[in-house]
């Protein structure tokens, strides 16, 4: 059987170069994305489910996949960055639509669908890719418990371990996702089926931004505009917010990881570990013996080969 994926994302630059990918494979036929949920983050939850639909149905063309709005996350709204502006794109996106989607709230809550989708498949079939604040899916464990478990694996990016963090929110006191809802991030690592892509390892990983311009220019018109004004946008987020230089063109692209992986998991060095989270999301190694243990990547077998793989199939938007 392909990978069947859902995608829980708060639509942010790195979390389109992770969803683009998938999309890539779902639509040559080598992964089915059975759902995407949206998720309060890096912008509001409203902003979040409808610049998601606008990049799926207006920018990769993906028209057979569902997107949900959160339920759940609203009390975040106020405590958004807005790292890559207010449609998690530099204003790319919503230059590029206005189109409002499912203005009714028709469709179920991303919590109801998550939770539906894991009740109704066999076990273990079910990948859930995790790229922002866990709220929906601590939502989910908190109303149908044990469902969770229930997935192959949830691939999850959140968490600084023995970094220092990011989140404004907690005064980069701990990794943005994890910042974002601290309580949600420690119910699901108390879960036994998780793979975690902490910020010790996705800042060390840093993307050459000029072979991304180079290789977009391989894509129609539209598609290659898009990639390089969502680059050019990142790159001056990060040199706003003091992650990077100028003259230093490398770009973290922290959420491409947990695709990777999806598709390779062999190109990354995974450890064992048991965590908590506390309620401003700090996140620390612990003994408890009733806790599960994590899977932690924590390096990389090849920098170039990660690369390669994170940029093959979205450069093929």
């Amino acid at each position: 059987m392909i990978p069947q994926i859902v995608i829980d994302t708060d639509c942010g630059v790195d979390d389109t170069f992770c969803t683009a990918n998938f999309a890539a494979l779902h639509r040559a036929g080598k992964c089915k994305i059975r759902g995407v949920t949206t998720v309060c983050g890096n912008i509001p939850t409203e902003a979040a489910f409808q610049n998601t639909s606008r990049l799926l149905r207006e920018v990769l063309k993906i028209g057979d996949v569902p997107v949900y709005r959160s339920g759940c996350s609203k009390f975040n709204d106020r405590h958004c960055s807005l790292f890559y502006g207010s449609d998690g794109h530099k204003g790319v996106l919503s230059a590029l639509s206005t189109t409002v989607y499912d203005a009714k709230c028709t469709q179920p809550t991303s919590e109801s669908f998550l939770a539906n989708i894991l009740s109704k498949s066999d076990s273990n079939t079910i990948t859930i890719v995790a790229i922002g604040p866990l709220t929906n899916l601590a939502k989910v464990e908190e109303t149908n418990p044990g469902v969770l478990a229930r997935a192959k694996q949830i691939v999850i990016m959140g968490g600084a371990i023995y970094e220092e963090g990011n989140c404004p929110k907690t005064q980069m006191a701990s990794e943005y996702n994890f910042g974002m809802d601290g309580p949600a991030a420690n119910v699901i690592l108390g879960l036994p089926n998780i793979v975690l892509f902490p910020l010790d390892l996705t800042i060390k990983i840093r993307f050459d931004m000029d072979y991304i311009l180079e290789t977009s220019e391989n894509l129609a018109e539209e598609q290659s505009n898009f990639i390089k004004n969502i680059v050019n946008g990142a790159f001056d987020s990060m040199v706003e917010y003091n992650e990077t230089t100028r003259d230093d063109r490398r770009l973290n692209i922290h959420d491409v990881h947990c695709f990777v992986y999806v598709l390779n998991p062999a190109l990354y060095q995974i450890t064992e570990m048991k965590l908590k989270v506390d309620d401003i999301g700090v996140c620390s190694k612990i003994t408890d013996n009733s806790r599960p243990m994590a899977h932690v990547a924590m390096g990389v077998v090849d920098p170039n080969v990660v690369q390669n793989a994170a940029l093959t199939y979205v450069i093929g938007l």
